[in-house]
């Protein structure tokens, strides 16, 4: 009987085979790496929208006044609050809301929450201890759905742009295009 060899394969079809696999992952990492960004965008607008929930949680039970960024605020009459213990910043203050600091990371920051607590530039420096106590539903005279509240503290973590709160409670993407 013949013996029948087995034919392997030669150099060029395994080279053009890996030249092919190297094509389409040149191709497909871009599409990959969008996808991840875009998971990590939409988690980051589902933690503003939860923050956002706390902050109207936390005017409901401080008749409509938002809390300030570094300290909570004065009652309207000038008595101060009763929780009144130093600065608390932010987080410390919505945490009986949230009761997860882990809120207050966006997932493409990696370098400001470990620095200043949040990701977030919550008020946009409008709300911090100096300035006079602010209404959630009339924010410095302005439109709620129109004053931004929160946003990411840099507007480049996202490739659509920063991802926004306003003081109505919605979120959105604000784009820089």
């Amino acid at each position: 009987m013949p013996v029948m060899r087995r034919r392997g394969f030669t150099l060029i079809e395994l080279l053009v085979v890996i030249a092919i696999i190297a094509i389409l992952a040149a191709i497909l990492f871009p599409v990959f790496a969008r996808a991840r960004e875009r998971a990590r965008q939409t988690s980051c607008l589902s933690n503003l929208r939860q923050i956002g929930l706390a902050v109207h949680m936390y005017a409901q039970d401080y008749r409509g006044l938002v809390p300030l960024a570094n300290q909570y605020p004065a009652e309207p009459d000038g008595s101060d609050c009763p929780y009144r213990q130093g600065p608390p910043g932010i987080v410390d203050v919505l945490n009986p809301y949230t009761r997860n600091k882990q809120l207050f990371r966006c997932p493409s920051d990696h370098e400001m929450f470990s620095v200043q607590g949040t990701s977030y530039d919550y008020g946009l420096g409008m709300l911090d201890s100096f300035m006079p106590p602010v209404m959630l539903d009339n924010p410095w005279g302005r439109e709620p759905s129109r004053t931004v509240l929160a946003q990411d503290y840099d507007p480049e973590w996202h490739d659509a742009g920063p991802n926004v709160l306003y003081f109505d409670g919605h979120v959105q993407v604000r784009s820089t295009r």
